[in-house]
């Protein structure tokens, strides 16, 4: 009995236990121009919900020609990036570098960055001024486990608003190159900038967009560059080899063939000492 008990018990034990698992999502870019249209990189998702196999969906690299017809950026790189890793852990990149940049991505999908070219998104035209976003490099990244813990950045690279009239350009507003969150700006009539913008709708998941221009007059409506989402990344519970519903059936089946071998093991030894 203490035998079918013990099988019971290793039975029970023999719970193989899911992996935790991950997801992230990724957009570099993505304008709401005068009018309403919108013009997006569109979005690049990876998850892992078994703590084996990735699954992803979109392009992680998009040519600018995704945008369609639109006139805001002519030349650089979009990347859109991210990571759902075994264990319950995972990474995402995104945003806009210049010509000749790019995005380097780990096996752990960690990212960093080579700087490109300057690239120029044109914001609109104000009383014969065009506005204009300059840089050399704009993005974000985050990280989030099923801890749960959840981290984002941004990076902006040479990041200015400038305007340029009759072929001479100022700068109206330099922008901090490691910004702390939710850091908000405002040109009076003309926009209002958000740096580093971060929500979260819980523990363990984390929205992370490195620039975000509102339009107040003249200029396109709105300017979002790179987002990416990390997370909520879940524990996965043990499952048992016989859910526990069923346990008392196993149990009550393995006590009944422990009564059988002793009771074949008496009648042996039994015959055994008549002989």
């Amino acid at each position: 009995m203490a035998a079918a008990a013990g099988c019971t018990a290793a039975l029970l034990a023999a719970s193989p236990a899911l992996a935790d698992t991950s997801q992230v999502s990724a957009s570099a870019l993505n304008i709401t121009l005068l009018g309403g249209s919108v013009a997006s990189s569109g979005t690049f998702t990876a998850n892992n919900t078994d703590g084996g196999s990735e699954t992803t969906t979109g392009d992680s690299s998009p040519l600018l020609s995704v945008l369609g017809s639109q006139n805001v950026i002519t030349a650089g790189v979009l990347g859109q990036y991210g990571t759902a890793l075994f264990g319950g852990v995972s990474r995402g990149c995104a945003g806009l570098l210049g010509t000749g940049g790019e995005f380097v991505v780990g096996a752990d999908g960690t990212c960093t960055v080579d700087n490109g070219a300057e690239v120029d998104l044109v914001l609109g035209v104000v009383a014969g001024a065009t506005i204009a976003l300059t840089a050399d490099a704009i993005y974000a990244t985050c990280e989030a486990t099923s801890a749960p813990t959840a981290d984002g950045a941004a990076s902006l690279v040479n990041a200015r608003i400038t305007s340029t009239v009759l072929g001479i350009e100022t700068t109206l507003l330099n922008l901090s190159p490691n910004p702390a969150q939710n850091t908000g700006l405002t040109l009076p009539g003309l926009l209002n900038v958000v740096l580093n913008a971060q929500t979260s709708s819980g523990p363990g998941q984390i929205d992370v967009t490195a620039l975000q221009i509102e339009a107040i007059s003249g200029l396109l409506v709105s300017l979002d560059v790179g987002n990416v989402v990390c997370g909520p990344n879940a524990i996965a519970p043990p499952i048992p080899v016989i859910p526990l519903a069923g346990a008392p059936i196993a149990a009550g089946t393995l006590g009944l063939v422990a009564v059988g071998g002793f009771l074949r093991h008496r009648s042996r030894r039994e015959a055994a000492i008549r002989s």
